[in-house]
């Protein structure tokens, strides 16, 4: 799992770069059939959602996968913790 803050987000290109505590900057690709849950104010809990429900300055915790050459991470779930 990594954890960070959303600085940039591409809804066109699903991909989001996240900013970790110690300044490393992670791009991620997020594939349609990624888990994306968001934070629930009601119950504090989390409920499904989709990319457009995040937002650049959330607090995000990312199952993702090392990049290949060039390529970004590939993200499987995103869970906005903010």
């Amino acid at each position: 799992m990594l954890e960070g803050k959303i600085r940039k987000l591409d809804l066109a290109e699903r991909t989001l770069v996240v900013e970790t505590d110690d300044g490393r900057q992670i791009t991620a690709k997020v594939p349609e059939s990624a888990n994306i849950e968001v934070s629930e104010p009601s119950t504090m809990g989390t409920i499904g959602g989709t990319l457009e429900d995040l937002g650049v300055g959330y607090l995000v915790r990312l199952d993702v996968h090392e990049a290949q050459a060039d390529h970004p991470c590939t993200c499987f779930k995103v869970l906005s913790i903010s």
